[in-house]
């Protein structure tokens, strides 16, 4: 096989793996009663259970960015992707044994090896394909996840219902396990690791990264985008959708479905204008504004009970989330390709570690009040994208 074909099969792998890392991202988002039944038999609370469970993968996220980053760039794909990507399958064997403890300990060992594959992913994008290309690839990658989040919702639910959260586990296992190995086979990327370099002084790179404005510009402004849509995803959406309009189990999942479908269909189309245009920046102030908009539709459905209005917020969250996928191109456009993955797990380790925190609170404090704390977090989006960001396209690139 040719060097193209070579490139193309290991996305197509990199893809199917971040399908897999994206379903459990936002599985959590219908288990209520799975939690629920749970909590109850082992005397814990619900919503903390909750609340603990579904953060915990984006805790583990984060932190692990700190060296999954730099170990992707110095060691490559080919190695830490496919080792990551075996201990995720362990995670979720884990999970597979109902108990809290199993639930928390699996889902954080889960976020902790999820981390490598978006940074495989866009580490090999940015080696192997040209900067016009390299936001329709970023769109590929948030389309597939979007698609995996559909899958997490109502067909989720029917397959709860049908086999069990056990047999589900297992099943996701034996995919991550393949996943892994395919990974090892399909890639080349070895790292960059030279005679005079070391993984601490590529490690120290996230230091430098992080002095910089626009990664924390960049970062921010996908808190209040796609951080704020995903907390509501894959926690507390299915409280608020029960409790404030008294939505059974299904259509709570159908609701998020809807969410889901939206952001589905709006990734592409930002990757290849936003290609096509030569213009990152517009994309992701609009993404901001749209959040705010959402939200502010969540509040006015929320204090009347009208579900008209919320499937309008639902559909602008949609957007919103579809609109970022130009964040974590601009936070490595901004680089060198040789450090994509140090540049991108910084961005990460701000837009996972605002998920986490979202998800632990909002879920155990009323849903209304929540509603009004995204509004203000989306507003100060909209500031960061503004004022902090740059536009990255053809960017002279820094280390």
């Amino acid at each position: 096989m040719d060097a193209s074909g070579k490139r193309i099969r290991v996305i197509i792998v990199l893809l199917a793996a971040y399908v897999l890392v994206y379903f459990h991202r936002t599985m959590t988002g219908v288990m209520k009663p799975e939690i629920d039944r749970y909590s109850g038999y082992y005397g814990v609370d619900a919503d903390l259970l909750l609340a603990t469970m579904s953060s915990a993968y984006f805790y583990g996220y984060a932190a692990s960015q700190l060296f999954t980053g730099p170990l992707t760039d110095y060691y490559g794909v080919k190695r830490i992707g496919s080792i990551m990507l075996t201990m995720l399958g362990v995670g979720t064997v884990l999970m597979s044994v109902p108990s809290p403890v199993t639930l928390v300990t699996g889902r954080l060992l889960i976020g902790i090896s999820a981390s490598v594959v978006f940074l495989s992913y866009m580490r090999s994008a940015a080696l192997g394909f040209k900067i016009s290309y390299q936001g329709r690839l970023s769109s590929y990658a948030l389309f597939a996840g979007s698609i995996s989040t559909i899958a997490a919702t109502y067909p989720l639910r029917l397959m709860l219902d049908s086999i069990g959260l056990s047999s589900t586990y297992i099943i996701l296992a034996l995919l991550a396990f393949t996943l892994a190995l395919l990974t090892y086979l399909t890639s080349s990327d070895t790292g960059g690791k030279k005679k005079d370099s070391s993984f601490l002084k590529q490690a120290s790179l996230i230091g430098r990264i992080a002095r910089n404005p626009h990664s924390w510009g960049v970062g921010i402004a996908a808190v209040a985008s796609y951080g704020l849509g995903l907390a509501y995803q894959s926690a507390w959406g299915q409280i608020h959708l029960s409790k404030v309009f008294l939505l059974g189990k299904e259509d709570v999942s159908i609701y998020l479905m809807v969410l889901a479908m939206v952001f589905a269909v709006s990734c592409i189309p930002t990757g290849y204008l936003s290609d096509k245009f030569k213009r990152r920046k517009p994309f992701l102030i609009a993404a901001t504004t749209a959040s705010a908009t959402a939200w502010i539709l969540m509040y006015l459905s929320s204090i009347s009970r009208d579900r008209n209005i919320l499937l309008v917020a639902l559909t602008f969250l949609g957007v919103s989330q579809g609109l970022h996928i130009v964040a974590p191109t601009m936070a490595k456009e901004y680089y060198d390709p040789k450090i994509s993955g140090t540049s991108v797990a910084f961005f990460n380790i701000i837009l996972f570690t605002g998920i986490a925190v979202l998800q632990s609170v909002l879920s155990i404090i009323d849903p209304t009040v929540s509603v009004i704390i995204n509004i203000l977090i989306a507003f100060i989006g909209i500031l960061a994208s503004i004022i902090l960001a740059r536009e990255t396209y053809l960017y002279e690139k820094i280390v």
